[in-house]
């Protein structure tokens, strides 16, 4: 570290506390060097830190960027959390902290943010595109909200773009990429610390996964919003079929009336088809102080593009 010219730090799961990431962000502070962090490190090194340059995934789009240092330090920085591809980076690679990198198979990511919010601006459709109502949430949800994100098409703006300043406050299941995962981790996050509003970010084919935890949502009057992406289909694995050339078959999922569905459970429950209606509803779920169902109509024609311009 102290030859290289041009280090970058990738921060992983492993920087789990307030300390470890101060003291990550103190480093690169004092060599003047940019920190990527991983889904799961989000916040390792807060969105508003100077020194942070994006989130790491080893995408195509990343490359140019990673290819620049002549050295790459991981931080608690796990496989399971990077894209299966293969580690071609000449830079030294080193691995510390509570979880160590064994072998050079590792992989990286690098778009800061302001950059990729232009990329997204080009591939916004006439509709409610989904990173718009990303930004929306972000902003009514506020910096001292918890957020867990599913798996699907919808984790692509959000993990974009959504601000994190602290280790945790970011609960995504990266790797094994579990559909279902929001709603139970909201649950959890709301169990351990009632004093903070958790918001819940999945798709109408995850919620679907775990549709009786809404039940437990009411039953312990939990302090969850459960915001979901409804597009009537598992978007990410049509985008997928169609890439392959493949036909788009078994991924229509049909209406549901997810309002109208929380409120039977107990819940709040609204709906928005535009960034300010959403960021009205937001603010409505939260003034409940108990749980709450957002439905955020959005247009999943800009999903293919999105996923182009966060991964290359």
């Amino acid at each position: 570290l102290a030859r290289a010219r041009r280090p970058v730090f990738i921060a992983g799961l492993g920087v789990r506390t307030r300390p470890e990431a101060a003291r990550l962000c103190a480093l690169c502070e004092r060599r003047g060097a940019p920190a990527l962090v991983t889904y799961k490190g989000k916040g390792a090194v807060p969105d508003a830190h100077p020194s942070f340059a994006g989130v790491f995934t080893h995408a195509a789009r990343d490359e140019p960027f990673v290819r620049s240092a002549d050295l790459i330090v991981g931080v608690g920085l796990d496989p399971v959390e990077l894209l299966p591809r293969p580690w071609t980076y000449p830079a030294p690679f080193v691995a510390c902290g509570p979880w160590p990198v064994a072998g050079a198979h590792v992989p990286v990511t690098g778009q800061a943010t302001g950059d990729l919010v232009a990329l997204l601006i080009r591939v916004e459709t006439g509709g409610f595109a989904p990173y718009r109502a990303a930004e929306a949430v972000a902003r009514a949800a506020g910096p001292s909200a918890r957020v867990t994100v599913d798996a699907g098409a919808h984790m692509f703006p959000v993990t974009a773009l959504w601000p994190v300043g602290a280790p945790r406050d970011f609960l995504i299941s990266n790797g094994l990429a579990t559909m279902g995962h929001a709603v139970p981790a909201a649950i959890g996050a709301a169990l351990l610390d009632p004093t903070r509003r958790v918001v819940a970010l999945t798709g109408d084919g995850g919620l679907f996964v775990c549709l009786g935890e809404l039940a437990t949502l009411a039953r312990e009057r939990l302090p969850v919003t459960v915001v979901v992406f409804a597009d009537r289909s598992l978007s990410l694995i049509r985008i997928k079929q169609e890439r392959r050339g493949l036909a788009t078959d078994r991924v229509a999922l049909g209406g549901t009336d997810w309002p109208a569905l929380a409120r039977g459970f107990g819940l709040f429950g609204a709906r928005a088809t535009g960034a300010d209606e959403l960021e009205r509803r937001i603010d409505e779920a939260a003034a409940t102080g108990g749980p709450a169902l957002v439905e955020a109509a959005v247009d999943p024609a800009a999903y293919g593009d999105t996923l182009t311009a966060v991964r290359g």
